[in-house]
């Protein structure tokens, strides 16, 4: 089976990893990939690395500039970028066709609608993988009303996920729940922690705390500031990492990264808080930490980087929100806490430093919640099942 996959994202975020180990694993299974891109970055270097066939297909910028914070799905806009996006299509389509896929995986909005509308055009079974709600306005509205006639299968990172597609009456195609891949080799308990405590001149006592998230402004970075502020009033030696860097080209994001900086200052935690930037040393930077926070200002889809800390057995406060529920389990593998409670965080993050067999309890329980829901076998295995029922009757077999 050949599959054609399309990806927007240019740098690695949460679905690029986990497209990264599908990727890996079905080509020990017969499968042969091709992945498209939107062009070129550290995704592409990382596919580059496994011998994946990799083509580009660039959209004109007024599509890749309009995401989350920008203006370019207002009602006035909608007509040009549907002009703008159908020759871009026409390029999937060929792609597609050049390729000789059997069926087309997208992987993000923009890919859903860009390539699903191109393999529709040349009659190629389209599969959505949804890892994100879909946005608010017109954008939402068309992803909707797209996903009923457009995919021929779609697959969802979380419940929350699948709910926010509006499927009403099971209207459309049909929808499968994947479990979120983790590399359980990679992420493991017994990686040392060290390194990075000798990089931050943190010693071991040193209570160390750290948010892990791609600069946009939702993922709650400002909002971790004040936690940061809240719990350093009561335990005075705590340090705190934010970990992520500037991946979009969307509009909304420019300046980010330095009005984290000045509020930081504007709090007093200049000498508190390290900002380490983009990094490939997650998991070692995870086991570092005493707790990870997530503390996201809208719905999380699911929280990859939550997955990644329960596996290295690290425990976890996270918000009450999206699919974060699904997978950590409150007083059982982590502390859940309401969107934007500033103290409430700040008191759960307490909690677990000034008790860390309960923290030691939590992260047991987390790498086992992980390695029953985040295998990578059991995420490829679902995929090839929605394959071959996509694929079913047109002469091609998983």
């Amino acid at each position: 089976m050949k599959v054609l996959f399309v990806n927007p994202g240019l740098a690695v975020g949460g679905a690029e990893q986990s497209l990264l180990l599908l990727v890996q694993e079905l080509q020990t299974r017969g499968i042969g990939p091709t992945v498209a891109l939107f062009g070129h970055g550290p995704f592409r270097d990382r596919l580059s690395t496994l011998g994946v066939p990799l083509v580009c297909v660039t959209p004109p910028r007024r599509i890749r500039r309009t995401g989350r914070y920008g203006h370019g799905a207002r009602p006035l806009g909608v007509p040009a970028l549907m002009a703008a996006a159908l020759p871009t299509a026409l390029r999937f389509a060929a792609v597609a066709r050049r390729t000789k896929a059997d069926l087309i995986h997208t992987n993000g909005m923009k890919a859903h609608l860009l390539a699903g509308l191109g393999g529709r055009l040349v009659g190629i079974p389209v599969i959505w993988h949804l890892h994100d709600f879909p946005p608010q306005g017109w954008a939402g509205r068309i992803l909707r009303t797209s996903a009923r006639s457009v995919p021929t299968l779609l697959l969802a990172a979380s419940e929350a996920v699948a709910d926010s597609i509006g499927r009403s009456g099971g209207v459309g195609p049909g929808l499968v729940r994947l479990s979120t891949p983790v590399d359980l080799h990679r992420f493991h308990p017994d990686v040392p922690k060290d390194r990075v405590r000798r990089e931050l001149a943190v010693c071991e006592s040193t209570p160390l705390i750290g948010l892990i998230a791609h600069l946009t402004p939702w993922k709650g970075h400002e909002l971790f500031l004040s936690i940061a502020r809240a719990v350093s009033d009561i335990i005075s030696e705590a340090h705190f990492v934010i970990v992520g860097g500037s991946i979009y080209e969307t509009d909304g994001h420019a300046g980010y990264a330095e009005a984290l900086h000045r509020r930081a200052n504007q709090l007093g935690l200049a000498d508190r808080v390290t900002f380490l930037g983009l990094r490939d040393d997650v998991p070692q930077i995870l086991s570092s930490l005493d707790v990870l926070v997530h503390c996201p200002t809208a719905p999380e889809p699911l929280g990859r980087v939550l997955a990644e800390a329960m596996a290295m057995g690290r425990p976890v406060v996270a918000a009450r929100c999206g699919g974060i529920p699904e997978i950590v389990e409150d007083q059982v593998t982590g502390l859940l806490v309401q969107p934007g409670d500033i103290l409430g965080f700040a008191l759960a993050v307490i909690r677990l430093l000034e008790d860390p067999a309960l923290g030691e309890q939590f992260g047991k329980a987390g790498r086992q919640r992980a390695e029953t829901l985040f295998r990578i076998d059991a995420h490829v295995d679902t995929v090839l099942k929605a394959y071959k029922t996509v694929t079913a009757g047109r002469g091609t077999a998983a």
